[in-house]
């Protein structure tokens, strides 16, 4: 699905299997596009908070708060999201406060098929929609969405219940933000793995349900890939001195740990080119930083070679 880069787009959603590092490629993302002066919103959902760890300062499910210059999170709560909703729709607020106080509400809320989802990509899209002085109120924003089967669902919900609400103002507000959700000029979704058959064989199966939904798949990050100082030249080398026969234990070792070193940056560089091959999307490459935790500088240098990386929208280093 063609469109522009993915920094070029105001709404990017986060997908990925668990484990891969997906809420690290968000808040990354979130970063490089405050940092290049765009208004940024990071957003969470289903009451998560784990930017904390990255940032030192949990979301609000209230209001955005500010973690950096130019970038805020927020934390999307089901609940309030759905009293917001039904606010909008029944104009009259005391009657809402009263249905959110009853025990039945909160069942329905978590039991209905889809109105999590629902309300959920809802505020989204009133977030991204927003406009204050007659300008958006948000340059872009960055989805750390759910696991990817969950993702898929949210992403897809507002169609599904256009397609089957007939008229009137429900399918004409699922019909707005299908329409926002589908359009690769507005939307881009971005799929996580690391260098592991598994995550791999699922990030190809997630493009490949993206793309039967027609939603705007743009490209895949693969997270915490090794890399090795040593060429194919090298390897030549520490084998031939790890066989020599004067070779001390010590210097054994170390052409053992040499080696392994290279064995594992060239198995990484082996899935990395399996996932471009099998999905056909850009495909950015992120290393492994051992310390992500705030004032290290790890989610900093991860934000700048995301930014730099070609897939992603910037110009590749020489």
């Amino acid at each position: 699905m063609d469109g522009p880069p993915l920094t070029h787009r105001r709404l990017a959603f986060i997908i990925g299997k668990g484990g891969v590092g997906k809420t690290t490629v968000a808040a990354a993302l979130a970063l490089g596009l405050s940092d290049a002066g765009h208004r940024t919103l990071l957003l969470e959902v289903a009451s998560q908070t784990r930017t904390d760890a990255l940032f030192g300062v949990a979301p609000s499910t209230v209001a955005p708060i500010e973690v950096r210059p130019d970038l805020f999170a927020m934390s999307i709560d089901a609940e309030r999201a759905t009293e917001e909703y039904l606010a909008a729709q029944l104009k009259v607020r005391p009657l809402v406060e009263m249905m959110a106080r009853s025990r039945a509400f909160h069942q329905v809320t978590q039991a209905a098929p889809g109105l999590s989802a629902l309300v959920t990509i809802g505020k989204i899209w009133d977030l991204a929609t927003s406009v204050r002085d007659g300008r958006p109120v948000w340059d872009r924003l960055v989805v750390d969405a759910p696991a990817t089967g969950h993702a898929v669902a949210l992403l897809e919900v507002a169609s599904s219940v256009r397609d089957i609400a007939g008229s009137g103002p429900v399918r004409d507000h699922a019909d707005a933000i299908a329409k926002v959700i589908r359009h690769p000029d507005a939307t881009g979704v971005v799929v996580v793995a690391v260098p592991e058959d598994l995550a791999v064989t699922e990030a190809i199966e997630a493009i490949a349900a993206l793309r039967a939904r027609w939603l705007p798949v743009t490209c895949a990050v693969v997270n915490e890939v090794r890399h090795s100082p040593f060429g194919p030249a090298d390897e030549v080398a520490l084998r031939a001195a790890s066989g020599a026969p004067d070779a001390r234990a010590a210097d054994r070792a170390a052409i053992g740990a040499a080696r392994a070193v290279w064995a594992a940056a060239r198995h990484d560089d082996r899935e990395v080119a399996g996932l471009a091959r099998e999905c056909r999307v850009p495909v950015a490459v992120l290393p492994h930083v051992p310390d992500l935790s705030p004032g290290s500088g790890g989610l900093e240098a991860l934000s700048a070679a995301l930014m730099a990386d070609a897939a992603i929208g910037g110009v590749r280093a020489p």
